[in-house]
């Protein structure tokens, strides 16, 4: 609610339309175009990806990863600072990837790199 309120706030100080201020700050810092898939799995899927997230990958998709993240997730940062997270679900067979990237065409090579990355099977 206070996030909505401040929101609102901005387009009455400012006397732009939300969309107009979006615009400009992408003009000062540039796009980003996030991404969150759900990946179902079987349960024998679940554990060869669960095994692999316990090795720290060096590249993801062709891209040198460059820092591994293990706050909540596995979340890789590539060279470009576009980046992949993925969750496991605690309830349910399913992989959670948030991806982003600074363009839609970036964004749907990491999309494919980041599926690619969950449905490999090991062993």
């Amino acid at each position: 609610m206070i996030a909505g309120l401040l929101v609102a706030e901005m387009v009455a100080t400012r006397g732009k339309s939300l969309g107009t201020q979006l615009k400009e700050l992408f003009g000062k810092v540039g796009s980003f175009y996030p991404v969150r898939e759900n990946f179902r799995l079987t349960a024998e899927g679940m554990a060869a990806f669960t095994e692999r997230l316990k090795a720290d990958p060096s590249t993801l998709g062709g891209r040198k990863v460059v820092s591994v993240v293990r706050t909540d997730g596995l979340k890789l940062v590539l060279d470009d600072g576009s980046w992949v997270c993925y969750r496991l679900s605690g309830t349910e067979p399913v992989v959670r990837a948030y991806s982003e990237a600074r363009s839609e065409h970036d964004v749907e090579a990491l999309k494919a790199a980041a599926e690619k990355f969950v449905m490999i099977r090991t062993g």
